[in-house]
C-alpha cells in the first residue's frame, strides 16, 4: 500500500522533472528559440500551464468539464433563452 501524498510532498519536485525541463530548455535554445521575453518559451510554458490549471479547477468547481453536454443550458435550440 502506498501513502497518499501531503501538500508538502507536492512541493518536491519528482527527480524527472528538473531533467525534464532542462532538456526543453536546450532543446528552445538549439531551435533558436529565446527563453524569455516575448514569445519566449518561460512566457509560453507559463501561459500552457496557468490554461491548464484554470481549466481544471473550473472543471472541478462546475462538476464538468468543457464542452460537456451536461454543462448546456439550452435545452430546447429553437427557444428566446437560447439566442
Amino acid at each position: 500500500m502506498t501513502a497518499a501524498k501531503t501538500t508538502t510532498d507536492a512541493a518536491v519536485p519528482d527527480a524527472a522533472e528538473p531533467e525534464l525541463a532542462k532538456q526543453l530548455a536546450e532543446r528552445a535554445r538549439a531551435e533558436g528559440r529565446s527563453g524569455t521575453g516575448p514569445g519566449g518559451l518561460l512566457g509560453r510554458l507559463t501561459k500552457v500551464v496557468l490554461e491548464g490549471a484554470l481549466e481544471g479547477e473550473l472543471d472541478a468547481h462546475l462538476g464538468y468539464a468543457r464542452h460537456d453536454p451536461a454543462g448546456s443550458r439550452c435545452r430546447a435550440p429553437r427557444s428566446p433563452a437560447c439566442r
